[in-house]
């Protein structure tokens, strides 16, 4: 665990980092701890996603899934008798 959330004597709360062991955040309220967290974990699924993005548009890389990698042909056949959903 990299991160342990900490109850403060005040009852606000804390994040200590078990890395840095430092804290990287002070006096927030739940609402604030689940807040920051979304954000990262958004920012990190953002850039996770366009590394895949790269691999996937780089016609000089095998691909981010390789042998598991499926062409158009193979996705259109597998999928028959169920919709796509939309983004």
């Amino acid at each position: 665990m990299a991160e342990q959330i900490i109850k403060q004597p005040d009852g606000r709360l804390a994040v200590f980092s078990t890395i840095t062991d430092s804290l990287i955040v002070l006096d927030a309220s739940p609402e604030e701890i689940v807040e920051w967290r979304s954000k990262r974990a958004a920012a990190n699924e953002r850039a996770r996603t366009r590394q895949e993005l790269d691999r996937l548009l780089d016609e000089n890389d095998p691909g981010p899934y390789y042998q598991f990698a499926m062409t158009w042909a193979q996705v259109v056949a597998k999928g028959r008798g169920s919709g796509p959903t939309n983004a």
